[in-house]
Parts: structure tokens; sequence; C-alpha cells
């Protein structure tokens, strides 16, 4: 996990990666929150198609009960986080073959809303990492 500690203090940039560690997700928590980050962890076990991919998102993240459940309301509750303030984000998505595996393009959107949150967050100076482990992603690895 130094490796993933050694990330989060700046020596990767956020954004979205592909996590080798097979690090368990309280071991990834402990880390975060060392930093005094906020940490969601959106299990994929179950995930196989778009709706189920944003009821998990919404729990994982304490989402506000006025989520709408579609990609728009998605990408503005992960831009906003108003309701989970910190100094720095880590989302880990655990398993996430299934989804890839039976909806590939709605998984392709959801790393894409991601990857551009993190990109938004880190230009108002704001750590955001998104670690995906589980399936093989077009991502650095981490």
């Amino acid at each position: 996990m130094t490796s993933l500690k050694a990330a989060l203090g700046g020596v990767r940039p956020p954004g979205l990666y592909r996590l080798t560690s097979r690090s368990a997700p309280a071991t990834v928590r402990r880390t975060t929150e060392s930093l005094g980050w906020r940490f969601f962890d959106l299990d994929g076990v179950a995930i196989t198609d778009k709706a189920a991919f944003l009821d998990a998102a919404a729990q994982a993240m304490a989402f506000p009960s006025y989520f709408g459940r579609n990609w728009d309301a998605f990408e503005d509750m992960v831009n906003d986080l108003a309701w989970a303030a910190a100094p720095g984000y880590v989302l880990l998505y655990d398993h996430a073959a299934p989804f890839a595996q039976r909806a590939p393009q709605d998984f392709l959107t959801a790393l894409d809303i991601l990857r551009t949150a993190a990109a938004r967050w880190q230009a108002d100076g704001t750590p955001f990492y998104v670690l995906v482990r589980g399936h093989d992603i077009d991502a650095p690895a981490l």
C-alpha cells in the first residue's frame, strides 16, 4: 500500500487508474483516510447494467435522495459532492468485470464521466482518484 500512499501524496496526478494491488478495500480506505480524504467503496460484484451501476454508485457515494438515476444526474453528483466535503477523494471501483462485460458501452460511459470528474476536481485543486480493479481498462496502472 506504500505505492498507493505515494501516488495519493502527489507522485501520480489525480485521475482514473487500474488498481493492480490486491489490497483489501479496508486497507485502501485506511490509506485514504490517513490523508484526511473521503473514501468511496463501489463493489461491482452485482453490477451488470446501467441501473445497477447508478444504484450502487448512489449508495457508495451517499448521493442525496434527489439523485435522478441517469447519466446526467450521475455526472452532476460526482462533480458536486457537497454532502461529502473533503480535501480529496478516492473511489475504489472493485470487481468491474461484470458491468464491463455485460454492458460495455455503459461501462465506458461511466468511466468517461469519472475520468472527466477527476480532471474537473483537479482543476479546482481537489484530488479525485478513481481506482478500477477487476477488469483491464485503458488507463495507467497504479
